[in-house]
């Protein structure tokens, strides 16, 4: 995000110096030698050249807004990893181009799962739903689940999550879900205002 706002600096600074040589130029060489007859093709280089400042501007926009957009639709954590009761990782489950996922588990809580809507197996207990959202995860324990816990960054509390609220997924962030714990990776060279 950092190089994409320098990069639109640096076209609008590039765009803006263009601006001030052509003024000096026309205010000091092709006015002053302009014979009087010659105004409608100085008029239409001055429209020419706002159509082109015009669609320089806008495509600075139109790139903005699309860069925007694919950020918005990328994951800011890389992966999470899925840690047995025992502090040993029992899996590593990648998150780029994912949207959404289920935990799920088995009924006695000592085996959790990350599926996805379609191929989410049957008879595996729901703990809760992650969905990306302007590209934040948030997670949303299911009504009726068993207890999901949050632990945020340092604190050294577990909250107990209500059911159908929404709750932003920060880095360090740990979910407990059965006898297991699920921590996100951060994504590598990830520009954070």
């Amino acid at each position: 995000m950092k190089t994409n706002q320098t990069a639109g600096k640096c076209v609008l600074a590039g765009m803006l110096a263009y601006l001030l040589i052509q003024i000096y130029f026309i205010s000091y060489y092709i006015i002053p030698s302009v014979p009087e007859e010659a105004w409608e093709d100085l008029v239409c280089l001055f429209l020419v050249q706002s159509v082109f400042f015009a669609v320089c501007i806008v495509a600075v926009l139109i790139f903005g807004f699309l860069q925007q957009k694919r950020e918005e639709e990328q994951s800011p954590f890389a992966s999470l990893l899925i840690i047995s009761g025992e502090g040993k990782i029992k899996r590593e489950v990648p998150l780029q181009g994912k949207r959404s996922f289920l935990i799920t588990g088995k009924k006695n809580g000592k085996e959790v799962f990350i599926e996805t809507v379609q191929n989410s197996e049957a008879g595996r207990y729901l703990y809760g739903i992650c969905n990306l959202i302007h590209g934040q995860w948030y997670f949303e324990a299911v009504p009726g689940s068993r207890l999901v816990g949050l632990k945020r960054g340092a604190e050294n509390i577990v909250y107990k999550l209500k059911a159908e609220v929404l709750y932003q997924l920060f880095p360090a962030d740990v979910i407990y879900a059965g006898t297991c714990k699920i921590v996100m990776r951060k994504q590598k060279n990830t520009w954070e205002e």
